[in-house]
């Protein structure tokens, strides 16, 4: 429920209550003022929009709408329970201006994407992991790129144009301070951590996906009914992200176009996507569309250029990406090499898996794309020697590697083991 006040002329506050009692409004109040009369009403979140737009006759109306939840308790006593559930979606002029106001200031946008991207190049300078998780509760992605959504899903092309804006700021600021921090510490290899980063799995697209529907669901959601907080949420669209600025701007001071690469298709890519789910989440759950209250100065075509122009976009960096391999598919490939690996070994009597291991290194040599294969072996096997089953498992794993599409070439590290006491079979 939402508590509204509406402030009209004399005369009118009863004509304003009976419209009320129409969309079943509840503890209806009609107080005299010095030059008016407010009208005090409780609403179903879903009937909000509708009454407003219902009272669009009285254009010296003062409205005040509270975004809080509101229990109103009312007779009969027994259905209490039903009247405190209560829990519908928000409205969509709630949605709407809601994240009008969250647009916030330049200037907080700029500070916390520098702080953001400070702990981003700290996070992959010491190849501290937990450090990427506190830059994605710090980076401000979250607002402009659900804005640009909601912008889109209302036909709103300024407000789409503001957040577009807003957001590439904020990633240009994170990329900026991350090269310059680079260039001041003289940092010129690419840590782990930012190989790791780097390496682009098929299956990215689900990253954003989530991140697109999470957040527009967060957003329409009544914050009672909501089981994750803002903050989660703004932290999974911002794990899209932020690792993509750093892995860019430190990059750049080294010039390692590998790396830059996968950085922007990271980027442009979960955009792409968080604006394509997101947009559609508000137009078919929240009922954002171009004939809104209050903003019906929203075009149609602005939501179809929007949704045509991410749909695009997404189509043409999965052709990149699936038509270039393993530059941007090496995440997924070195779990199927893994697996491959495993399945071949399996197949080899008298020659125990201990554990394997594929990796693609952070770049390639001439004409080679090298997958560094680490296994750790034990051998059953009296017939043969270790140095006959390395040479046999290479062979076999390099024959079936090659086997397949991949563009790997894979390169051997295999360590035989043996329990205390047991020699090396010569």
């Amino acid at each position: 429920m939402r508590r509204l006040t509406i402030r009209v002329k004399d005369g009118e506050g009863e004509e304003i209550r009976k419209i009320a009692e129409q969309y079943q409004a509840k503890n209806l109040m009609v107080q005299p003022l010095h030059d008016g009369e407010l009208v005090t009403i409780h609403l179903n979140n879903q009937k909000v929009s509708k009454f407003i737009d219902s009272i669009s006759s009285y254009p010296d109306a003062e409205i005040n709408l509270i975004p809080r939840g509101i229990i109103t308790l009312y007779p009969p006593q027994e259905s209490a329970p039903d009247q405190v559930t209560d829990v519908s979606n928000r409205s969509p002029i709630e949605i709407f201006l809601g994240g009008l106001q969250s647009v916030g200031s330049k200037t907080g946008l700029l500070i916390y994407s520098i702080a953001g991207a400070i702990l981003v190049w700290v996070g992959f300078y010491t190849n501290t992991s937990y450090l990427l998780v506190a830059a994605m509760l710090v980076s401000p992605f979250a607002g402009p790129a659900m804005n640009a959504a909601l912008g889109a899903a209302a036909g709103k092309i300024n407000l789409l144009k503001q957040s577009l804006l807003r957001y590439f700021m904020a990633i240009g600021t994170a990329i900026l301070t991350t090269f310059v921090i680079s260039l001041l510490m003289q940092h010129e290899h690419a840590t782990t951590l930012m190989i790791s980063v780097s390496h682009i799995s098929v299956v990215t697209f689900l990253l954003p996906l989530a991140a697109g529907v999470a957040g527009a669901v967060n957003l329409i959601q009544s914050e009672r009914d909501s089981l994750v907080s803002g903050a989660a949420v703004g932290m999974l669209v911002a794990a899209s992200l932020a690792p993509p600025t750093g892995l860019i701007g430190m990059s750049l001071n080294f010039g390692n176009w590998q790396l830059i690469r996968s950085g922007v298709f990271l980027l442009i890519f979960q955009l792409a996507v968080i604006q394509l789910t997101a947009a559609l989440v508000f137009r078919m759950m929240g009922k954002i569309t171009v004939r809104g209250v209050r903003f019906a100065t929203g075009q149609e075509y602005v939501f179809k250029l929007s949704m045509g122009v991410s749909a695009l976009v997404v189509a043409g960096m999965l052709f990149w990406q699936f038509s270039n391999q393993p530059g941007l598919q090496k995440a997924s490939l070195n779990t199927r090499i893994t697996e491959v690996m495993r399945t071949e070994l399996n197949k080899l009597d008298g020659i125990e898996t201990i554990e394997v291991s594929a990796r693609f290194t952070r770049g390639t040599l001439p004409n080679l794309n090298p997958v560094i294969c680490e296994l750790y072996l034990y051998n059953r096997n009296d017939s043969l020697s270790d140095e006959q089953v390395k040479k046999l498992v290479q062979d076999i794993l390099h024959k079936r590697i090659k086997a397949e599409n991949w563009n790997a070439d894979p390169m051997f590290n295999i360590t035989m083991l043996h329990y205390e006491g047991q020699a090396g079979k010569p």
